[in-house]
């Protein structure tokens, strides 16, 4: 006998035997049961969850000798012939091969005819939405009045591409992804009937990898039995698959925490020159953090997190040593690092230019630690800050210059614009992860008329050309109008060294050196420079930062 892979031995016979579908498979069985049947199905869902294989099943239910019945006996001659794929009442159909007006008009042709022993003609047209317009025309009048003893169930992977006049002609079900842990209970069971010495993280691994669709997962397994001679271990699956190891995840990740950029270099070399793909590197990193912030955040780990007990309470411990902020951070900035490997053949210089700068960048701190560092700084005994508003307020006010008092508008809005920046790049954030980042490396340098000019630093040139599309730039003014109630357009630039354009400053009565009163005047004002002094540099020391633009030029970018 001929050897039958494991996706058809393995195929479910009954709606029962379907998994990860119950509310379609439910709802499919009380219709027969109440003889409420459709003429018209259409079953849309991702590849190999099982939408053929329903529309056979319920082929089979409708002709069953024994039926209609909610479960086909599997037994009399109907359900044999439609098993096997030899029965004439059953049309099975390529959409994608079959996809013209001529197909579709000889469909009709036959469709009047009675069905040679069963009690339905059932046509399944797979991958539906291939055929062409002209070829859904002409069904069309078919689905409108159908004979009694015909039965259409369309399947699809992109119903969106379906006409609506089909759509509304037929009854929609929706099949879901099959669930990591439904995949691997799958897998596990198919293992022990074929008599493979399978472990559990092995299987787990391959349910994980088939993304949803079971006949994927046991494809590979089909395929990793032949591999390993019967004996299935992660080991053997990540080699033949080509995933990346725990190890080398955890590794590159903990290299990341410790700010070690050379020792996180030397993992990726290694893993390169191991053949491995660096968008899967990449993607079993971002999934890592993933899985730490899920365990940061939340208790019901089991069920959102795809991973065995052991891994699942190295993922509590390990989240305990990041902040949130870290983790979110991290995850956009290698989400950031695939969108760059699309637009380049070396996917390695981005996923190392990634984890570099995720290797050197400081820690980042909480809103509510910012807001803590800033109340105590306010309400210190010593308080800089009161001392300065104290001077500040015996200072007598200076009148600005008539000039300056008439163009005060624009400098208002860009003061507004550079103190919401931040608000502008989470609106921002949800919507497009890469232009929040790439934005964020950006800074508001002018406001002329109804023209706001964004500018980056000349090394930082990918930056804004990643966001100097038409897309981009409408989802930046878009922010700005729902943030800042600004009607603005938006410019990008490159520049060395940019000055925010301001209006100009209020004149003063003297300038130094300009006159006999000038050193008093200067006089005057050196304890409220000291004070300022003071402010920055106790903002600076609660902070540990700098002061940007220092050593680069005024208005520069650091």
């Amino acid at each position: 006998m001929s050897y039958i892979v494991f996706a058809r031995k393995y195929r479910p016979q009954s709606f029962d035997d379907i998994v990860g579908q119950s509310h379609i498979t439910t709802t499919l069985k009380n219709a027969i049961s109440q003889e409420r049947i459709g003429h018209a199905y259409i079953f849309a869902g991702p590849r190999g969850v099982g939408k053929t294989t329903t529309a056979r099943i319920l082929a089979k239910a409708l002709n069953c000798e024994k039926g209609p019945k909610p479960e086909p006996c599997n037994q009399c001659a109907p359900c044999r012939e439609i098993s096997a794929g030899t029965s004439l009442d059953i049309l099975e159909i390529d959409g994608a091969s079959n996809r013209g007006i001529d197909e579709i008009r000889n469909l009709r042709e036959n469709v009047k005819f009675a069905p040679s022993g069963g009690r339905f003609r059932v046509y399944i047209i797979d991958e539906v939405h291939m055929l062409t317009s002209e070829a859904f025309n002409a069904l069309l009048k078919t689905l409108e009045e159908p004979p009694a003893h015909a039965k259409f169930i369309f399947a699809t992977t992109q119903a969106h591409k379906v006409p609506p006049t089909i759509l509304s002609r037929c009854q929609r079900f929706d099949f879901r992804r099959i669930s990591t842990r439904d995949a691997f209970e799958n897998l596990k069971s198919i293992a022990k009937r074929e008599g493979l010495d399978a472990r559990d993280d092995a299987l787990l691994l391959i349910a994980k990898h088939a993304n949803g669709s079971m006949r994927d997962g046991q494809v590979i397994l089909d395929q990793i039995a032949s591999f390993s001679s019967g004996r299935i271990e992660a080991e053997n699956v990540s080699k033949m698959l080509g995933i990346v190891e725990d190890d080398v995840i955890v590794g590159l990740s903990a290299a990341i925490k410790a700010k070690d950029a050379p020792a996180a270099l030397k993992i990726i070399d290694r893993v390169i020159a191991e053949g491995k793909d660096t968008l899967q590197l990449i993607l079993g990193l971002i999934e890592h953090f993933r899985n730490l912030s899920v365990a940061k955040v939340s208790k019901d780990l089991d069920s959102l997190i795809d991973a065995g007990p052991e891994k699942i309470k190295y993922y509590e411990e390990t989240a305990k040593i990041y902040t949130i902020e870290e983790m979110l951070r991290i995850i956009y900035t290698l989400s950031n690092a695939i969108d760059f490997m699309r637009k380049t053949n070396l996917g390695r210089i981005p996923l190392e230019a990634a984890v570099i700068k995720l290797a050197r960048a400081g820690s980042v701190v909480s809103l509510d630690e910012i807001a803590e560092r800033l109340d105590r700084l306010v309400h210190s005994p010593q308080s800089i800050v009161h001392s300065s508003t104290r001077i500040a307020k015996d200072e007598k006010p200076v009148n600005p210059a008539p000039e300056a008092a008439e163009k005060r508008d624009t400098p208002a809005e860009i003061d507004e614009i550079l103190s919401s920046w931040t608000a502008v790049i989470n609106y921002i954030m949800p919507k497009k992860i890469s232009a929040a980042s790439y934005l964020q490396e950006g800074y508001p340098v002018g406001l002329e008329g109804r023209v706001l000019t964004i500018g980056f630093p000349t090394e930082l040139k990918f930056h804004k050309e990643a966001l100097d599309s038409p897309e981009s730039r409408r989802l930046i003014e878009e922010a700005v109008r729902e943030v800042l109630k600004l009607d603005l357009r938006v410019v990008l630039t490159v520049a060395e060294a940019v000055d925010i354009k301001r209006a100009p400053e209020p004149a003063e009565p003297r300038q130094n050196g300009a006159g006999p009163e000038a050193e008093p005047d200067a006089a005057k004002d050196e304890p409220a420079k000291r004070e300022v002094e003071a402010i920055v540099k106790a903002a600076l020391d609660i902070f540990g930062g700098d002061i940007a633009g220092e050593g680069r030029g005024k208005g520069g970018f650091r």
